[in-house]
Protein backbone atom coordinates (compact mmCIF):
# COMPACT_ATOMS: atom_id res chain seq x y z
CA UNK A 1 0.00 0.00 0.00
CA UNK A 2 2.81 2.45 0.64
CA UNK A 3 4.66 1.91 -2.70
CA UNK A 4 0.83 2.36 -4.47
CA UNK A 5 1.01 5.70 -2.55
CA UNK A 6 4.09 6.94 -3.75
CA UNK A 7 3.55 6.07 -6.92
CA UNK A 8 0.29 7.88 -6.74
CA UNK A 9 1.81 10.95 -5.53
CA UNK A 10 4.57 10.53 -7.62
CA UNK A 11 2.12 10.49 -10.91
CA UNK A 12 -0.01 13.87 -9.38
CA UNK A 13 3.13 15.45 -8.99
CA UNK A 14 3.87 15.11 -12.52
CA UNK A 15 0.17 16.12 -13.34
CA UNK A 16 -0.04 19.01 -11.25
CA UNK A 17 2.67 20.93 -13.62
CA UNK A 18 -0.76 21.91 -15.17
CA UNK A 19 -2.30 25.35 -12.77
CA UNK A 20 -4.71 24.84 -10.50
CA UNK A 21 -7.89 25.61 -12.57
CA UNK A 22 -10.92 27.86 -11.81
CA UNK A 23 -14.26 27.17 -13.63
CA UNK A 24 -15.64 26.85 -16.10
CA UNK A 25 -13.01 24.46 -17.17
CA UNK A 26 -13.22 21.61 -20.47
CA UNK A 27 -11.43 18.37 -19.81
CA UNK A 28 -9.44 18.06 -23.05
CA UNK A 29 -8.42 15.02 -24.93
CA UNK A 30 -4.83 14.91 -23.81
CA UNK A 31 -6.25 15.43 -19.77
CA UNK A 32 -7.61 11.93 -20.04
CA UNK A 33 -6.21 9.03 -18.71
CA UNK A 34 -7.28 4.85 -19.53
CA UNK A 35 -5.77 1.79 -17.81
CA UNK A 36 -7.60 -1.75 -16.89
CA UNK A 37 -9.29 -2.10 -13.89
CA UNK A 38 -8.34 -6.00 -11.77
CA UNK A 39 -11.37 -6.91 -13.35
CA UNK A 40 -10.14 -6.02 -16.89
CA UNK A 41 -6.73 -7.50 -16.17
CA UNK A 42 -8.90 -10.64 -15.09
CA UNK A 43 -10.68 -11.12 -18.18
CA UNK A 44 -7.29 -10.49 -20.22
CA UNK A 45 -5.79 -13.15 -18.58
CA UNK A 46 -8.13 -15.33 -19.03
CA UNK A 47 -8.39 -14.66 -22.73
CA UNK A 48 -4.82 -15.44 -22.95
CA UNK A 49 -4.89 -18.71 -21.44
CA UNK A 50 -8.17 -19.60 -23.39
CA UNK A 51 -5.98 -18.57 -26.88
CA UNK A 52 -3.18 -20.46 -25.67
CA UNK A 53 -5.37 -23.73 -25.13
CA UNK A 54 -7.24 -22.98 -28.74
CA UNK A 55 -3.87 -22.71 -30.09
CA UNK A 56 -2.57 -26.38 -27.80
CA UNK A 57 -5.80 -27.92 -29.19
CA UNK A 58 -6.40 -26.21 -32.86
CA UNK A 59 -9.63 -25.08 -31.93
CA UNK A 60 -10.55 -22.47 -34.16
CA UNK A 61 -14.00 -21.76 -31.90
CA UNK A 62 -11.85 -20.91 -29.07
CA UNK A 63 -9.63 -18.41 -31.31
CA UNK A 64 -12.45 -17.13 -32.73
CA UNK A 65 -14.53 -16.25 -28.89
CA UNK A 66 -11.02 -14.83 -28.31
CA UNK A 67 -10.76 -12.62 -30.83
CA UNK A 68 -14.45 -11.24 -30.67
CA UNK A 69 -14.11 -10.37 -26.97
CA UNK A 70 -10.85 -8.72 -27.13
CA UNK A 71 -11.91 -6.77 -29.87
CA UNK A 72 -15.20 -5.63 -28.33
CA UNK A 73 -13.23 -5.38 -25.29
CA UNK A 74 -10.42 -3.20 -26.48
CA UNK A 75 -13.67 -0.63 -28.20
CA UNK A 76 -14.33 -0.31 -24.73
CA UNK A 77 -11.54 1.87 -24.20
CA UNK A 78 -13.23 4.38 -26.65
CA UNK A 79 -16.20 4.37 -25.18
CA UNK A 80 -14.81 5.14 -21.45
CA UNK A 81 -12.48 7.34 -23.04
CA UNK A 82 -15.44 9.80 -24.57
CA UNK A 83 -17.18 9.23 -21.66
CA UNK A 84 -15.19 12.05 -20.48
CA UNK A 85 -13.17 14.12 -23.25
CA UNK A 86 -14.94 17.38 -23.33
CA UNK A 87 -16.77 17.59 -20.26
CA UNK A 88 -17.49 20.87 -18.79
CA UNK A 89 -16.94 21.56 -15.15
CA UNK A 90 -19.39 24.25 -14.85
CA UNK A 91 -18.19 25.25 -11.12
CA UNK A 92 -17.00 24.29 -7.66
CA UNK A 93 -18.46 25.71 -4.61
CA UNK A 94 -18.50 24.49 -0.91
CA UNK A 95 -20.64 26.67 1.83
CA UNK A 96 -18.25 27.52 4.95
CA UNK A 97 -17.96 24.98 7.62
CA UNK A 98 -16.79 25.03 11.62
CA UNK A 99 -13.44 23.52 11.61
CA UNK A 100 -13.20 19.65 12.13
CA UNK A 101 -16.77 19.61 10.12
CA UNK A 102 -16.04 17.93 6.53
CA UNK A 103 -16.33 20.73 3.60
CA UNK A 104 -18.44 19.25 1.00
CA UNK A 105 -17.63 20.40 -2.51
CA UNK A 106 -20.50 20.40 -4.98
CA UNK A 107 -19.08 19.92 -8.52
CA UNK A 108 -21.00 21.15 -10.82
CA UNK A 109 -21.10 19.51 -14.53
CA UNK A 110 -22.71 19.90 -17.86
CA UNK A 111 -22.85 18.07 -21.15
CA UNK A 112 -23.30 19.95 -24.82
CA UNK A 113 -22.29 16.72 -26.57
CA UNK A 114 -24.84 15.34 -28.64
CA UNK A 115 -24.29 11.60 -26.41
CA UNK A 116 -25.01 10.83 -23.08
CA UNK A 117 -22.49 10.37 -20.63
CA UNK A 118 -22.54 7.38 -18.00
CA UNK A 119 -21.41 6.44 -14.09
CA UNK A 120 -19.82 9.66 -13.75
CA UNK A 121 -17.66 9.87 -10.40
CA UNK A 122 -15.45 11.61 -8.62
CA UNK A 123 -13.46 10.92 -5.45
CA UNK A 124 -9.96 12.31 -3.62
CA UNK A 125 -6.67 10.76 -4.38
CA UNK A 126 -6.51 8.64 -1.89
CA UNK A 127 -9.98 7.60 -1.82
CA UNK A 128 -12.52 5.29 -3.86
CA UNK A 129 -14.56 7.19 -5.81
CA UNK A 130 -18.43 6.26 -4.70
CA UNK A 131 -21.55 7.60 -5.92
CA UNK A 132 -22.06 8.18 -10.23
CA UNK A 133 -24.32 10.50 -11.76
CA UNK A 134 -25.43 10.43 -15.66
CA UNK A 135 -25.62 13.26 -17.62
CA UNK A 136 -28.20 13.14 -20.93
CA UNK A 137 -27.02 14.90 -23.73
CA UNK A 138 -27.29 18.81 -23.35
CA UNK A 139 -27.82 17.99 -19.28
CA UNK A 140 -26.47 19.13 -16.32
CA UNK A 141 -25.51 17.50 -12.82
CA UNK A 142 -23.49 17.27 -9.38
CA UNK A 143 -21.32 15.81 -8.22
CA UNK A 144 -19.92 16.17 -4.24
CA UNK A 145 -16.64 15.50 -2.35
CA UNK A 146 -16.44 15.54 1.19
CA UNK A 147 -12.85 17.14 2.42
CA UNK A 148 -12.04 16.87 5.99
CA UNK A 149 -11.01 20.10 7.95
CA UNK A 150 -9.06 20.47 10.89
CA UNK A 151 -7.78 24.61 11.01
CA UNK A 152 -9.89 27.84 10.55
CA UNK A 153 -9.08 30.14 7.47
CA UNK A 154 -9.08 29.38 3.74
CA UNK A 155 -8.76 25.53 3.05
CA UNK A 156 -7.95 25.08 -0.81
CA UNK A 157 -9.10 21.89 -2.16
CA UNK A 158 -7.13 18.79 -2.86
CA UNK A 159 -6.27 17.51 -6.20
CA UNK A 160 -9.92 15.13 -7.04
CA UNK A 161 -10.46 12.87 -10.14
CA UNK A 162 -13.46 12.66 -12.11
CA UNK A 163 -13.64 8.94 -13.31
CA UNK A 164 -15.70 6.41 -14.86
CA UNK A 165 -15.72 2.69 -15.54
CA UNK A 166 -18.44 2.65 -18.92
CA UNK A 167 -19.43 0.46 -20.07
CA UNK A 168 -18.07 -2.74 -18.71
CA UNK A 169 -16.18 -2.21 -15.90
CA UNK A 170 -13.06 -3.44 -17.90
CA UNK A 171 -11.17 -0.01 -18.20
CA UNK A 172 -10.77 3.10 -15.99
CA UNK A 173 -10.54 6.40 -17.16
CA UNK A 174 -10.03 9.31 -15.12
CA UNK A 175 -9.00 13.00 -15.29
CA UNK A 176 -6.89 15.27 -12.32
CA UNK A 177 -8.73 18.49 -11.46
CA UNK A 178 -6.74 20.76 -9.64
CA UNK A 179 -9.52 23.35 -8.40
CA UNK A 180 -8.72 26.88 -6.91
CA UNK A 181 -11.52 27.86 -5.65
CA UNK A 182 -10.75 27.67 -1.61
CA UNK A 183 -13.75 26.97 1.27
CA UNK A 184 -14.27 29.16 4.26
CA UNK A 185 -13.61 26.98 7.47
CA UNK A 186 -14.97 28.59 10.43
CA UNK A 187 -13.39 28.34 13.91
CA UNK A 188 -14.66 25.20 16.17
CA UNK A 189 -16.97 27.13 18.65
CA UNK A 190 -15.91 26.35 22.12
CA UNK A 191 -18.17 23.45 23.45
CA UNK A 192 -18.96 24.65 27.14
CA UNK A 193 -18.44 28.74 26.45
CA UNK A 194 -18.83 31.45 29.64
CA UNK A 195 -22.53 32.41 29.74
CA UNK A 196 -22.93 35.30 27.08
CA UNK A 197 -22.21 38.54 28.05
CA UNK A 198 -24.82 41.04 28.72
CA UNK A 199 -25.32 44.99 28.25
CA UNK A 200 -21.67 45.87 28.04
CA UNK A 201 -22.10 48.82 26.14
CA UNK A 202 -25.02 49.70 27.89
CA UNK A 203 -27.58 49.55 24.95
CA UNK A 204 -30.74 47.28 24.57
CA UNK A 205 -32.09 45.99 21.36
CA UNK A 206 -34.59 47.39 19.62
CA UNK A 207 -38.15 45.96 20.52
CA UNK A 208 -40.03 43.30 17.99
CA UNK A 209 -43.29 45.48 17.33
CA UNK A 210 -46.00 43.17 16.89
CA UNK A 211 -47.29 39.59 18.76
CA UNK A 212 -46.44 40.46 22.22
CA UNK A 213 -47.38 41.05 25.37
CA UNK A 214 -46.38 45.16 26.34
CA UNK A 215 -48.00 47.98 24.71
CA UNK A 216 -46.13 49.25 22.25
CA UNK A 217 -48.47 52.31 21.75
CA UNK A 218 -51.71 53.42 19.70
CA UNK A 219 -52.80 53.71 16.27
CA UNK A 220 -55.50 53.76 14.26
CA UNK A 221 -57.70 51.13 13.32
CA UNK A 222 -57.85 48.88 10.35
CA UNK A 223 -59.43 46.65 8.75
CA UNK A 224 -58.75 43.03 10.13
CA UNK A 225 -57.67 44.09 13.94
CA UNK A 226 -58.76 42.14 16.56
CA UNK A 227 -61.63 43.91 18.65
CA UNK A 228 -60.13 42.59 22.07
CA UNK A 229 -57.58 45.01 21.36
CA UNK A 230 -60.01 48.22 20.98
CA UNK A 231 -58.86 50.99 22.90
CA UNK A 232 -62.88 51.33 24.08
CA UNK A 233 -62.08 54.36 26.28
CA UNK A 234 -59.43 56.30 24.03
CA UNK A 235 -61.84 55.67 20.99
CA UNK A 236 -65.02 57.22 23.02
CA UNK A 237 -63.21 60.11 23.76
CA UNK A 238 -61.48 60.89 20.58
CA UNK A 239 -64.77 59.42 18.34
CA UNK A 240 -62.45 57.16 16.18
CA UNK A 241 -61.24 53.63 16.42
CA UNK A 242 -57.67 52.75 17.92
CA UNK A 243 -55.97 50.28 18.42
CA UNK A 244 -53.57 48.91 20.98
CA UNK A 245 -50.12 47.95 19.61
CA UNK A 246 -47.89 45.37 21.28
CA UNK A 247 -44.58 44.51 21.44
CA UNK A 248 -42.26 41.93 22.69
CA UNK A 249 -38.43 43.47 23.92
CA UNK A 250 -35.59 42.02 22.99
CA UNK A 251 -32.68 41.27 25.79
CA UNK A 252 -30.05 43.46 26.03
CA UNK A 253 -27.29 43.78 23.69
CA UNK A 254 -24.17 42.03 23.84
CA UNK A 255 -20.49 43.07 23.48
CA UNK A 256 -18.34 40.02 22.17
CA UNK A 257 -14.61 41.48 23.09
CA UNK A 258 -11.57 39.92 22.63
CA UNK A 259 -10.27 41.38 26.09
CA UNK A 260 -12.61 39.56 27.80
CA UNK A 261 -11.67 36.21 26.70
CA UNK A 262 -9.16 33.62 28.03
CA UNK A 263 -6.70 31.15 26.59
CA UNK A 264 -4.16 31.39 23.71
CA UNK A 265 -5.53 32.64 20.27
CA UNK A 266 -7.46 29.56 19.39
CA UNK A 267 -9.41 28.75 22.43
CA UNK A 268 -10.64 32.83 22.68
CA UNK A 269 -11.83 32.29 19.04
CA UNK A 270 -13.61 29.49 20.10
CA UNK A 271 -14.81 31.26 22.83
CA UNK A 272 -16.07 34.15 20.36
CA UNK A 273 -17.00 31.69 17.66
CA UNK A 274 -19.76 30.00 20.04
CA UNK A 275 -20.82 33.55 21.74
CA UNK A 276 -21.83 34.44 17.92
CA UNK A 277 -23.61 31.69 17.35
CA UNK A 278 -25.86 32.54 20.69
CA UNK A 279 -26.60 36.06 20.63
CA UNK A 280 -27.17 35.13 16.96
CA UNK A 281 -30.07 32.14 18.43
CA UNK A 282 -31.50 34.39 20.68
CA UNK A 283 -31.87 37.12 17.74
CA UNK A 284 -30.11 39.63 19.86
CA UNK A 285 -27.73 42.59 18.90
CA UNK A 286 -24.30 42.01 19.35
CA UNK A 287 -20.95 43.68 18.38
CA UNK A 288 -18.05 41.65 17.74
CA UNK A 289 -14.50 43.66 18.61
CA UNK A 290 -11.30 42.13 17.50
CA UNK A 291 -8.01 43.36 18.23
CA UNK A 292 -6.52 45.96 15.11
CA UNK A 293 -10.02 45.29 13.06
CA UNK A 294 -12.91 47.72 13.00
CA UNK A 295 -15.92 46.44 15.72
CA UNK A 296 -18.73 45.02 13.58
CA UNK A 297 -22.37 45.72 15.03
CA UNK A 298 -25.73 44.64 13.91
CA UNK A 299 -27.41 41.50 13.87
CA UNK A 300 -29.07 38.58 11.71
CA UNK A 301 -27.66 36.03 9.26
CA UNK A 302 -25.54 38.73 7.17
CA UNK A 303 -23.89 40.05 10.09
CA UNK A 304 -23.31 36.40 11.49
CA UNK A 305 -21.49 35.32 8.10
CA UNK A 306 -19.14 38.70 8.54
CA UNK A 307 -18.48 37.95 12.26
CA UNK A 308 -17.77 34.42 11.75
CA UNK A 309 -15.63 35.23 8.84
CA UNK A 310 -13.33 37.51 10.63
CA UNK A 311 -12.97 35.12 13.14
CA UNK A 312 -11.78 32.59 10.75
CA UNK A 313 -9.67 34.82 8.95
CA UNK A 314 -8.60 36.55 12.32
CA UNK A 315 -4.36 37.10 12.32
CA UNK A 316 -4.12 35.60 8.21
Amino acid sequence: MRIGNRIREWAIERVRRRARIAPPYRLAYRHVFILPTVFGMGFGAMLVFTALGGLNFNNNMALLMVFTLGALTQMTTLLAYRDLAGLDIDAIRAEPVFAGEPAHFRIQLSNDAPHARYSLQAALATEPARACTDLAAGAGGTLELAVPTHVRGWLEPPPFRIETRYPLGMFRAWSWVFPATPALVYPAPARKPPPLPRAAIGRRGQPRVGDGDQVHGLRNYRQGDSLRRVAWRTSARHDTLYTREMESPRDAACELDWNTTQGDTEQRLSVLTAWVLMADHRQIEYRLALPGQPVLSGSGPAHRARCLEALALFGQ
